[in-house]
């Protein structure tokens, strides 16, 4: 599609809509106004399941666990449209996949947006309706999590199970941390130690190689 293809005037928009109100036909104004989906078809098309167009219209990336089907030739870092199954263009995003690695794995992102182009709320809301989700807002009602869903002193003890442990994991960071200094300052200190063997190697040989020169000039006087 270019410039100067397909091109309209108002009388053709005005005859259009005479039509359509007079004759109930739409055939003459859906040659003059196109939709949308027109300029992305020389896109790859990737089709989400209507319960994650939502989400995607609000900005999130597509997953695995939204993702219906898509066309074969995606490299990672195309341009790809997110369409419906009904055909309606939902955002145009850049792969985060090719099309070989969305068949083959069972999680991970598919997909970040760069530009949505459906309207928000056009499909029902989907997200925070498992199960995980339920309870947290139940514990929230009942005063067992705070506001933001943050435990406190009433919350029960298999929840708190469930939860990651952020101090655990923050001290384990701070001891990978920690190892990985060290592993450094011993690799630093052995490469020293190499460097200073190899010098003093290199010092014996000299060594020798004077007192062999100067043998063979004694020996020729």
């Amino acid at each position: 599609m270019g410039e100067k293809e397909n091109m309209v005037t108002m009388h053709d928009v005005l005859d259009a809509m005479w039509t359509l109100d007079n004759f109930k036909d739409e055939a003459y104004l859906r040659r003059v106004v196109m939709p949308l989906e027109r300029l992305l078809t020389s896109f790859k098309r990737v089709v989400v399941k209507d319960s994650a167009i939502n989400a995607i219209c609000y900005g999130a990336k597509l997953m695995i666990p939204g993702l219906l089907r898509y066309e074969s030739g995606i490299e990672v870092d195309d341009e790809v449209v997110l369409m419906t199954t009904k055909g309606e263009a939902v955002a145009v995003a850049i792969a985060q996949m090719n099309s070989a690695t969305m068949a083959t794995v069972d999680h991970g992102c598919v997909a970040k947006i760069k530009r949505v182009v459906m309207d928000r709320d056009t499909y029902p809301r989907r997200w925070g309706l498992g199960p995980y989700a339920a309870r947290k807002k139940q514990l929230i009602a009942e005063g067992k999590l705070d506001k933001h869903g943050r435990p406190n002193e009433n919350t029960p003890a298999e929840y708190l199970r469930a939860l990651p442990d952020e101090k655990k994991d923050k001290k384990r960071k701070h001891e990978g941390e920690e190892n990985g200094e060290a592993a450094e300052a011993d690799g630093e200190a052995s490469a020293k130690k190499a460097k200073k063997e190899k010098k003093e190697k290199k010092e014996k040989k000299e060594k020798k190689k004077d007192k062999k020169e100067k043998k063979g000039g004694s020996d020729s006087d």
